[in-house]
């Protein structure tokens, strides 16, 4: 593989890049994961593209926003692709998880294989229900909703993921912004206001299950 022209003039026209491309670099870093595992050690842009469904110029323009990639004829270098985009998707470094919410389904995101790969560690996790505030094992903590604000350190908690009732998470959201957190991803069918020093995504599932049974009908009839 080519160096990677990863300068100043790269970084800003990064600023430019949209949603869309960084979210098909996930896929592509997901796809590379998966060879790396298999032990394969090169691929070209159109195995990327019909892994994924994507065609090979969307792959070779979405890398060419970050620098030069493989070499014509021969391809790419499947460890060092995915570690170029492990940097560009902030995934070399660690990211502090905090869970809010979530019940029993906080123990998936725990023991969550993928995001260990990723470097995403959870280490605290915040309970309305009573029942539910003990630890988890030694290395994941968990709180009381009081304790929010006395037991987040943004320095280390750097995105947080709610999974409480649509009604209670801006609030939430907002007790967060106050004290720093810099992301947020929240599960919840409806709108929030961000504060200016956070990144606030959202994942309804209740629109994926409408794209899916929309599938399911047009395959039945």
């Amino acid at each position: 593989m080519s160096g990677n022209n990863h300068n100043e003039k790269g970084k800003l026209k990064t600023e430019k890049i949209s949603d869309s491309t960084i979210r098909r670099l996930s896929i592509y870093f997901r796809t590379l994961n998966r060879m790396e595992k298999q032990d394969i050690k090169r691929t070209t842009s159109m195995e990327l593209a019909e892994i994924e469904g994507i065609s090979p110029v969307m792959v070779r323009k979405d890398l060419s926003f970050f620098g030069t990639f493989g070499c014509r004829g021969v391809g790419y270098d499947v460890q060092s692709l995915k570690m170029e985009l492990a940097k560009i998707l902030g995934l070399s470094r660690g990211w502090g998880l905090v869970i809010i919410g979530g019940g029993r389904f906080r123990n998936v995101l725990i023991n969550s294989q993928i995001l260990k790969e990723n470097n995403l560690v959870i280490k605290k996790v915040f309970e309305t229900d009573p029942e539910l505030v003990k630890n988890s094992d030694d290395q994941v903590k968990v709180f009381p909703m009081d304790q929010l604000e006395a037991q987040i350190n943004p320095a280390e908690d750097h995105i947080a993921i709610i999974a409480l009732p649509p009604p209670e998470v801006q609030a939430v959201i907002d007790r967060l912004g106050k004290i720093g957190m810099k992301a947020v991803l929240y599960m919840a069918s409806r709108s929030v206001k961000a504060p200016d020093n956070m990144v606030v995504m959202n994942q309804d599932i209740s629109i994926k299950l409408g794209m899916m049974t929309y599938k399911v009908l047009e395959k039945t009839g």
